[in-house]
């Protein structure tokens, strides 16, 4: 089984703690970096960064779609080469909140993820996977479009629900896919995954850390048995203690 930790690149020092906690917890074996246009780091800069820190590890930056114009070669290719990033996770990516602040273009992932396989063919190429965009035919189907693109497996939006994810992961079974958890501990982050991203709880859920580390315990036996793989995205909680509640005192 792998293990993802997400990084948000807030500033240098955040990064710093990045770097110490994947060096304290062996079970990490790689790091996925959000591409944030409210922060001024770029995804793909931190990555190259944090890899010269720990080579060991593999980092994966996101990649927005709507970043780039498919009628130009992808400006980052010589970049990705020349740093050794060979593994990143395509995501659509939401328009800034202030439209001149940043150009977009009518880019659309499945597209993009052909383009990049074409410009950057040794490039590994993950795919978003969101459980509650519409209905489950609605996104296997998606997914099968990004396999179809290039994509070489799928890294998903957080379950909260292991029954929910089991039954994702039946029809996904022999894929290369990154089932997301993220613990939330405030109720006002439960309103922000229900309202924002439309996300399902079950009746005995509660804003408490210990109910998010055994659930977490459970996706990782999941995973384990399934052979399936796991993105932690521990958001506004205490990071090594969340590690330490669920792989012990590495």
């Amino acid at each position: 089984m792998l293990v993802s930790l997400e990084a948000v690149p807030r500033n240098a020092e955040a990064l710093a703690q990045t770097s110490e906690t994947v060096r304290n917890f062996p079970s990490i074996n790689s790091v996925n970096i959000p591409d944030l246009l409210r922060f001024p780091l770029r995804s793909w800069d931190v990555s190259a960064g944090l890899a010269a820190e720990l080579p060991d590890k593999t980092f994966i930056p996101h990649i927005r779609a709507i970043d780039f114009d498919m009628e130009k070669p992808f400006p980052l290719a010589g970049f990705f080469r020349s740093r050794n990033i060979s593994t990143i996770l395509v995501i659509a990516g939401d328009p800034p909140k202030k439209a001149a602040s940043h150009t977009i273009y009518p880019t659309k992932t499945v597209p993009f993820i052909k383009k990049l396989k074409k410009e950057l063919p040794e490039t590994r190429i993950y795919a978003a996977f969101d459980p509650y965009r519409s209905n489950i035919r609605y996104e296997f189907d998606y997914l099968k479009e990004k396999e179809d693109a290039g994509a070489i497996g799928f890294m998903s939006q957080p379950f909260f629900d292991l029954r929910l994810l089991e039954i994702y992961a039946e029809y996904l079974e022999g894929k290369e896919v990154f089932w997301g958890v993220s613990p939330v501990v405030l109720p006002q982050s439960r309103d922000y995954w229900e309202k924002r991203n439309r996300a399902v709880f079950p009746k005995g859920f509660e804003p408490a850390m210990k109910w998010n580390i055994r659930f977490g315990r459970q996706v990782i036996d999941f995973c384990k048995a399934w052979r399936f793989n796991l993105y932690l995205m521990p958001i506004k909680v205490d990071v090594p203690a969340y590690l330490t509640g669920l792989f012990g005192g590495q």
